[in-house]
């Protein structure tokens, strides 16, 4: 009857809309100190670190990366941007503070080709940021291209191309330089410019296949279209989700299966509520099998460049056993996030209750709906 009472209470959480679409009061002061005509790009800064704590939406980030980039921290800028453009690759805030910062770092054509509106929060005057530096890979071409490599295996193309554009700067002669520079300005959209590189590369190059190879390459980046941009931003507070899963549970030499859902909605950035519920079956006295009910919250929070996320849930669960059957659980696990939802694993550790000590693994797959700004 509690955990019923408890359900009834939790439930309207779900239909209350969102109200307003106004930016955090964090965001809005950040924005104030950076167009402030007496702060300091420092001060500015950290007012971002502290509006950025409870996001993890794309253009957030970007905008953080500009703010660091205003502050004069090259390699932190294209770190952020780069995160961003992985999780939105074709917003156009994103693209727009991705401009900026090639701007900065020396990469004019690259930046002229993102060509996306400035936010409207600028008032139509993007900030003037310092030149941007970043550290170049010591040694020979191939240990330095060997680091840039690894950047690019992460998928961070923009931090790539300035150090390419560092490197090629220091090593004018190699062709191997243009020919990395070229694949990183693609992968950012800058075909016009990718093809200026590799034509410097077909120029040093002396293999006649090489030649070919290149010939083709630039001709190909010829016929590609400019990127087209959204300007709709993606974001997880005020959207609902939904849940489907299953688990397994290896237990008295028996295995315990059990199908789970959940349906919820997302208070923040990174926490969630959820109404949930699961069938369970395998166990040798029927008592113990049937329906599953209750409530849970979950945090999220990003580990690192990609999009996967440190989980922590807890759990409030009516569960089917003919006594003590109010459970608590602590979930732990891990979420790889998407623009539409996000793939989920996570460890069932019950607390209290008929199976308290219990350990039991999930996977499944939350799809994102609805409600967000």
């Amino acid at each position: 009857m509690r955990l019923l009472l408890i359900l009834l209470l939790a439930a309207p959480v779900f239909f209350v809309p969102d109200c307003g679409a106004t930016p955090p009061k964090a965001l809005l002061s950040a924005r104030e100190a950076i167009l402030s005509s007496t702060g300091t790009p420092q001060a500015a800064f950290l007012k971002y670190v502290e509006a950025s704590k409870n996001t993890i939406a794309a253009p957030a980030v970007a905008e953080y990366a500009y703010a660091l980039a205003y502050a004069g921290m090259g390699e932190a800028a294209l770190y952020n941007i780069d995160r961003a453009l992985i999780t939105e690759p074709l917003n156009a805030e994103v693209r727009f503070y991705l401009a900026e910062l090639l701007n900065a770092a020396g990469l004019e054509e690259a930046s002229s080709e993102q060509s996306a509106p400035v936010p409207a929060w600028l008032g139509g005057k993007p900030l003037k940021l310092p030149a941007l530096e970043v550290t170049v890979p010591d040694g020979d071409m191939e240990r330095a291209s060997a680091a840039i490599g690894l950047l690019m295996a992460q998928r961070r193309y923009a931090e790539s191309a300035v150090l390419y554009d560092r490197l090629c700067a220091k090593l004018p002669a190699e062709p191997r330089c243009r020919a990395g520079y070229a694949i990183c300005l693609e992968k950012l959209g800058a075909y016009r410019s990718a093809a200026a590189e590799a034509g410097k590369d077909l120029a040093l190059s002396s293999s006649t296949e090489h030649k070919a190879a290149a010939e083709d390459y630039i001709s190909d980046l010829g016929k590609r279209p400019p990127l087209t941009y959204s300007s709709a931003k993606t974001t997880l507070k005020g959207r609902y989700l939904a849940y489907l899963g299953g688990s397994l549970t290896r237990a008295d030499g028996r295995s315990l299966t059990a199908v789970s859902a959940r349906l919820g909605r997302f208070l923040s950035e990174r926490v969630d509520v959820s109404l949930n519920a699961a069938l369970t079956g395998g166990r040798e006295d029927g008592d113990y099998n049937g329906v599953t009910l209750g409530v849970s919250g979950r945090y999220n929070k990003p580990l690192g460049l990609t999009p996967l996320n440190w989980t922590l849930a807890a759990k409030l669960e009516r569960v089917p056993a003919p006594e003590k059957n109010t459970s608590l659980l602590l979930s732990p696990g891990l979420s790889y996030f998407t623009a539409s939802g996000s793939l989920d694993l996570y460890l069932d550790i019950a607390l209290a209750g008929a199976f308290s000590g219990s350990r039991t693994l999930s996977l499944g797959y939350t799809v994102y709906f609805g409600g967000g700004k």
